[in-house]
């Protein structure tokens, strides 16, 4: 479930009656675990967004759109389920070696193929679902 943050004013969303604080829980009956599918997804030029407001209602809407236009939806953050963390025990790890009393996220043992993508980040590609390597052939990453 994505947590909707803001609606830009005149946008598609807007007009579908979406407004912050609704969650996105799928478009086209798939699931949106991040801003890959997000993205993804919403780049067809008709859609079904599954939406539920902030009482519990849940809302199908029906999108129709140009290629480039966008739904002026905010999220939350990047991903919306967790960030996926190494869960290996390498010698020549660098998180590993980094000295004590450093900033905590410095410490992060991130190995999410999302965020490699989307930032450039390292990782392994040891920890990998066969959902998560199915993702990367359909998206093309």
């Amino acid at each position: 479930m994505a947590l909707i943050e803001k609606v830009s004013p005149g946008s598609i969303g807007e007009q579908a009656g979406i407004t912050a604080g609704d969650r996105l829980l799928s478009i086209n009956d798939l699931p949106v675990d991040d801003m890959l599918d997000y993205q993804f997804l919403t780049s067809d030029m008709e859609f079904t967004l599954l939406i539920e407001k902030a009482d519990g209602d849940q809302w199908e809407i029906e999108i129709e759109k140009d290629f480039d236009e966008d739904l002026g939806l905010q999220f939350e953050g990047f991903v919306f389920d967790r960030m996926k963390r190494c869960r290996n025990k390498c010698v020549f790890c660098f998180i590993d070696q980094l000295p004590g009393n450093m900033r905590s996220t410095l410490y992060t043992k991130d190995d999410d193929y999302r965020y490699s993508f989307w930032y450039g980040n390292f990782i392994t590609l040891t920890n990998l679902s066969e959902s998560d390597w199915q993702k990367i052939i359909t998206m093309r990453l």
